[in-house]
């Protein structure tokens, strides 16, 4: 339990970095933070801290969120404009 308390803090602070960066690799704050709340999941759920437990499915709902905004949404964006180009290359 030790292991995962530590993981998950130690995720969730690279999360913030990278978003306080706002370089090109931020949104990939939001997979630590996923990762981070399913590690506080379990651990909070294995010692009765039901309080963090809901929190942290808050959480791991806006994590969600930010992946899709950050990272998902873009990428289907980019995949659309790439399709929608003539066969010739850039015009």
């Amino acid at each position: 339990m030790h292991f995962i308390e530590i993981l998950s803090a130690a995720l969730g602070l690279l999360g913030t970095v990278l978003l306080a960066t706002r370089s090109p690799c931020a949104g990939w704050g939001f997979v630590a933070y996923l990762v981070s709340n399913i590690g506080w999941l379990v651990f909070s759920f294995n010692l009765g801290h039901m309080g963090l437990f809901w929190q942290q499915i808050g959480f791991l709902i806006m994590s969600l969120w930010g992946i899709w905004t950050w990272l998902i949404s873009p990428a289907l964006r980019r995949r659309s404009a790439v399709a929608r180009q003539p066969a010739g290359g850039r015009q």
